[in-house]
């Protein structure tokens, strides 16, 4: 067997030595159909390595994966900026970005961080109204989206009678949608109740989402 190589394409070739003796020396490279002297061109020792070839352009799929990485990092990023808004370190970080790019910061809801202060119901007899007056606060240490207010109207053995559901739109006496860290707002509610109803109760609720 001997080494060739097509002068036209550079392609390399393994021939039999008495096959190629049968045909003079004379071979057609199968990559470019070039009819070369294959002993003319017959490569031996060190010429027998494969030659130099371009180097491969790598950068362009480099590039492509680094824009990939950075569209799904920035994509998990927002899909988590409300509960990463949450925590001190990152606060600043998030709040920033979206700032910069208009991402609309939802406020997260932590019921258990707000407070109904200085509570007071109260039925009118003249009008049968429920009458709710308190204070809500938020304890958390980063601004809150406001809850909404259930109202539960029990009868006299327990019974629910009527259940109701308040957006902060409905109980708040200065609409807003947002309540920063240590902030409060006067809460103000007035509400038919039944004449049977003897009681109630109420409870902060995840705002309904629209």
């Amino acid at each position: 067997m001997i080494l060739t190589q097509c002068p036209s394409c550079r392609t390399l070739f393994q021939i039999d030595s008495d096959a190629l003796e049968a045909c003079g020396g004379a071979v057609r490279c199968g990559q470019c159909a070039a009819v070369f002297q294959a002993d003319v061109y017959r490569l031996e020792g060190d010429d027998a390595q494969e030659p130099d070839r371009p180097p491969a352009r790598t950068w362009p799929w480099a590039l492509a994966a680094l824009l990939l990485g950075v569209a799904l990092g920035a994509q998990g990023l927002y899909a988590l900026r409300a509960p990463l808004a949450r925590l001190a370190p990152a606060r600043p970080l998030i709040h920033g970005l979206c700032r910069a790019v208009a991402c609309g910061l939802p406020h997260p809801a932590a019921l258990d961080r707000f407070r109904l202060l200085t509570l007071h119901v109260a039925r009118q007899d003249n009008d049968g109204l429920l009458r709710i007056r308190a204070r809500l606060k938020n304890t958390a240490a980063f601004p809150q989206s406001l809850p909404s207010l259930g109202v539960t109207l029990l009868s006299v053995r327990g019974r629910v009678i009527a259940r109701a559901r308040f957006p902060a739109s409905a109980f708040l006496r200065h609409p807003r949608t947002v309540l920063g860290p240590g902030a409060s707002a006067r809460v103000r509610l007035a509400l038919r109740a039944p004449p049977e109803a003897a009681g109630w109760r109420l409870a902060l609720l995840t705002a309904a989402k629209r």
